[in-house]
């Protein structure tokens, strides 16, 4: 083979391992990212987290409320206090 025809060669070698390189990277980036334990799973975590925060909260105002509000219908029927 000629001199030129093996640069020729050894240049695509080159490329093609670059390409394979990069493509093997961009796989794991995918990885990283779909794995549940990756990036994407600990968000969702940490959402739930919030959510779950922030449903204990909801629940503890709304019982304040259901509390207030029988006291007041109870104050306004004349019905007495129940001592739980």
């Amino acid at each position: 083979m000629s001199d030129k025809r093996m640069n020729d060669l050894f240049r695509d070698i080159a490329e093609l391992k670059r390409r394979v390189t990069k493509l093997e990277y961009g796989q794991k980036e995918l990885d990283n990212v779909v794995d549940p334990k990756g990036w994407i799973g600990e968000a969702f975590e940490h959402l739930e987290e919030d959510i779950d925060e922030r449903f204990e909260e909801v629940n503890a105002r709304f019982e304040e409320v259901n509390n207030k509000l029988d006291i007041i219908l109870r104050h306004l029927t004349g019905l007495p206090q129940d001592e739980n």
